[in-house]
């Protein structure tokens, strides 16, 4: 009986020790990116900004391919602003939107640059507390 179960459990850590081995072998793929993930037409791109409690980025796919932005950032002038801009790695499905929501703190007059990857919008705004408002 007890040379059984080391039996058991001898085949039992083989096992667990190839099945991850081969999954992960299985799992990989030399396949190339395709155009439309790598090129972003600006064109096909609709950016909208907005204030509110924080600030409100809508980016629209007019196009009818799906985009891949892999680098988008935020960046706010202003001596008394703080914000968090973390970059972000979104896909667009083509005549989707997507909704990103900056959380903003401080006073005062800032101008807004927001980047998708060689794409900038550029805006100007005001800033109270945790609103902003005022952004053209």
């Amino acid at each position: 009986m007890r040379k059984n179960i080391i039996g058991i459990m001898v085949i039992g850590l083989v096992i667990a020790l190839i099945l991850p081995i081969g999954s992960a072998t299985l799992q990989k793929t030399d396949e190339p990116r395709t155009e439309t993930d790598i090129y972003k037409p600006a064109s096909q791109l609709q950016i909208t900004l907005r204030g509110g409690l924080g600030l409100h980025v809508s980016i629209k796919n007019t196009g009818t391919t799906d985009i891949h932005i892999s680098e988008m950032k935020l960046k706010l002038d202003g001596a008394k602003i703080l914000y968090n801009s973390d970059s972000l790695d979104i896909d667009i499905a083509a005549g989707k939107t997507k909704h990103v929501i900056y959380v903003v703190s401080g006073f005062g007059a800032t101008n807004i640059d927001l980047t998708l990857d060689t794409i900038t919008q550029t805006a100007s705004g005001k800033v109270l507390f945790w609103f902003v408002y005022g952004v053209e």
